[in-house]
This record gives C-alpha cells, sequence and structure tokens, in this order.
C-alpha cells in the first residue's frame, strides 16, 4: 500500500491533540485539531490517520474537512485516492466523527498491514536454514 499523498499529517501529529490505538495491526491516530484564532486557516477539523507499521506512514486517512466556503464534509483518502463520503451543514462532534471515521477504515483496510505476512515469513525462514540476523565481522589482517 502506498502512503497518503497530503503531508500535513506530521504538523498535525505534532501539534494536535491526538488519541493512539490499533486496529487490525495498523497504528490508528484520531487528531483533533480545536477552531481556534490559531487555527482558523487548517482545513481538518479532525483525522483518523492509519499508518502501516512497515511503511511508517498512513496510508488512510478519513477526515472532517472544510472547503474554502467554510462547508464540512468527510472525506477519505486513501494512497493516492481521495473522495468525498458526506456532507455537513454544521460540524459532527468529535464523538461523532470518530465513530463514522473508525466505521470507515473498517471497511476499507486490510485484514493486517501488507509487510506483516512477508515479514514474519522472511525471519521464520532465515532461522531455519540456520542464518543469523547479523552478519559476522571479518577478522582483521
Amino acid at each position: 500500500m502506498e502512503a497518503i499523498r497530503d503531508l500535513s499529517w506530521m504538523r498535525q501529529l505534532a501539534l494536535s491533540s491526538v488519541e493512539r490505538f490499533e486496529l487490525r495491526g495498523f497504528g490508528i491516530s484520531i487528531v483533533s485539531v480545536p477552531p481556534t484564532s490559531a487555527h482558523h486557516g487548517d482545513r481538518f477539523r479532525y483525522r483518523l490517520l492509519a499508518t502501516d507499521p512497515g511503511l511508517g506512514k498512513p496510508i488512510l486517512s478519513v477526515d472532517l474537512e472544510s472547503d474554502i466556503l467554510g462547508d464540512f464534509c468527510l472525506s477519505l483518502q486513501l494512497g493516492a485516492e481521495h473522495k468525498i463520503l458526506a456532507r455537513f451543514d454544521a460540524p459532527p462532534s468529535l464523538e461523532e466523527f470518530r465513530s463514522r471515521a473508525i466505521a470507515e477504515a473498517e471497511a476499507v483496510l486490510p485484514a493486517r498491514p501488507e509487510g506483516s505476512a512477508r515479514a514474519g515469513a522472511g525471519r521464520a525462514r532465515g532461522k531455519a536454514q540456520g542464518l543469523s540476523a547479523r552478519p559476522k565481522p571479518k577478522p582483521r589482517a
């Protein structure tokens, strides 16, 4: 899977209120950007970010975002794909967003991160063949 294209998630994780948990092996972060004078121009009010642990970046983002006219919509970013799921006259509460965003994530995320099966198989194969995880240093001449 590929990472979402919008890179504002880095700033939001660092500067906003964040709830973290795990869903099917993906790291989930729910970000809340309060509507204050410092954040009045921010596009996102709430975000659910699903991070693939092998990639270290979000592959899914479910967002409550506002457009240039101030209308709110629930959108989904999956890799390079972006689509609007719903439109709102008034923004839903954080709890309403959280419930809907988790349901959307459960509907689109795979059963586990892509790399998890391959990484586990590689480790098991290496042990079965007697391969060391760390190369031995070469003797000095």
